[in-house]
């Protein structure tokens, strides 16, 4: 019976590993976080980030919401396990319906029953451009006065 040299095994080992180091490094940390439902390509306008607690706990299920000035529309997103979160293209979606898009006119905000935020870490410029993706980090503190935003719907 012939043994493998450990020269062989070692090679075995490396090409092992670096197909499983590919194959794991398609996803963000792990887990499918950037495959959100849009048409593929360059982001027009959109925002990313996580929501802590004071504590430097990451809180999920907090409903992060885009509201867009003009045409008056909100899009809704929530955070995941992680605490991080990522807005839909407000820019693909409202360059789709026809509307010119004014970053100035969009703002971002949590919400989440017994919390209330407390700092915005924002990462977008004053002058923020299309063809972009900015983060926004948001720190949250427990306040029992605070209610739950409206109940989301599942429709899939």
């Amino acid at each position: 019976m012939k043994l493998i040299s450990r020269r062989k095994a070692l090679l075995g080992g490396v090409a092992l590993c670096t197909v499983a180091g590919f194959a794991r490094a398609a996803f963000a940390n792990g887990d499918d976080f950037f495959g959100a439902d849009e048409i593929p390509g360059k982001p027009v306008f959109l925002y990313f980030g996580t929501v802590k607690s004071d504590d430097g706990k990451y809180l999920e299920g907090v409903e992060v919401t885009l509201n867009i000035a003009d045409p008056p529309m909100s899009l809704v997103t929530y955070s995941d396990i992680l605490g991080r979160f990522r807005t839909l293209d407000a820019g693909r979606t409202l360059t789709d319906m026809g509307y010119e898009v004014d970053p100035k006119g969009i703002t971002v905000g949590v919400a989440r029953g017994g919390y209330r935020q407390i700092r915005l870490l924002s990462r977008a410029p004053a002058n923020a451009k299309l063809g972009n993706a900015y983060e926004m980090n948001f720190v949250m503190t427990k306040d029992d006065t605070m209610p739950d935003p409206p109940a989301r719907l599942n429709i899939d």
